[in-house]
């Protein structure tokens, strides 16, 4: 394959594009007011009509045909649009609402009251005596080994220990 004679030239087109536009750019940016809005002139555009050859109602000044220089745009004073109305003529306002006084709240209807429901019954009960049979046949099967003597000192700790669980929990066979 060979290359092609206009790959140079491919790449320097956006150089030379890129150069150019340095060359028009500003030396220099200055920021007259800083951190505020600039203000620009309005932009005002013109619609030409192709076939009758004459400006629309956008050119300002009557019987001008053609283009416009830039003078000539910057030269005509803008028209400012009223920001608000005349004091001279005031126009009518019209209350909001009605003229009637508000209905009395209490002939007003009501939401429904919600229906209080009965307070959740508690689950303690219900907890102890799942624990109680967790650890009622540990403490009948130590019982029997400690009155046949073969509980060890630490294993008739551990006994006392879940006799007393046992009480806690309401246990009416506990000790």
């Amino acid at each position: 394959m060979t290359a092609s004679p206009w790959l140079p030239l491919r790449r320097l087109v956006p150089l030379a594009a890129l150069t150019a536009l340095a060359a028009c750019a500003p030396s220099e940016f200055r920021d007259d007011a800083p951190g505020r809005a600039q203000a620009f002139p309005p932009v005002r555009t013109q619609t030409l009509t192709p076939s009758a050859g004459t400006p629309s109602a956008a050119l300002d000044a009557p019987g001008q045909t053609g283009r416009r220089t830039w003078s000539q745009t910057q030269g005509v004073p803008p028209k400012a649009a009223p920001s608000r109305p005349n004091d001279d003529d005031p126009q009518p306002r019209r209350r909001r609402g009605s003229s009637s006084p508000p209905p009395d709240p209490a002939a007003l209807p009501q939401p429904p009251r919600p229906v209080p429901l009965p307070p959740v019954p508690s689950t303690q009960a219900a907890t102890d005596a799942f624990k109680r049979d967790l650890i009622r046949p540990e403490v009948d099967r130590m019982r029997t080994d400690d009155a046949m003597g073969r509980l060890d000192p630490l294993g008739q700790r551990d006994l006392m220990r879940r006799e007393n669980d046992l009480r806690q929990l309401g246990d009416p066979l506990a000790r």
